[in-house]
Parts: C-alpha cells; structure tokens; sequence
C-alpha cells in the first residue's frame, strides 16, 4: 500500500483489491483513506476515505448478479 497500515479492512472487488482504515505505526494514528491496488497496473492508489478513521474493522461486498 502507499500507506503502511496495520489493523486494517480488506475486500476484493472487480479484481482489484480495497484496503481500508487501519492504524500507522510511523505515525501513530489511525487511518481514514482508502487505497485499490489493480494488479493489471501493479499500481496503489487512493481512491477515497472513511466517514471517520477507523481500525479492527471487517469489509464486505455485496455483488448483485
């Protein structure tokens, strides 16, 4: 990740893999963004944040088929 990050949720989706929140040792806080990895790419980046920063968190997708 762009952000080394512990503590943090995961999910895959349309092949790409999400991680969420977690905590920065380096910087000892918690965090809020959120960051894909597209392995077509082998590339991070961040694509959003969370309402608030978060840790021991669980991330889900709901696919409709």
């Amino acid at each position: 990740t762009m952000e080394r990050r512990m503590e943090c949720g995961a999910v895959v989706m349309n092949g790409c893999i999400y991680v969420t929140g977690g905590y920065s040792y380096s910087k000892g806080t918690y965090l809020q963004s959120i960051e894909k990895y597209d392995p077509e790419l082998n590339k991070w980046e961040v694509v959003g944040n969370l309402p608030s920063a978060m840790r021991s968190h669980g991330c889900v997708c709901v696919y409709n088929v």
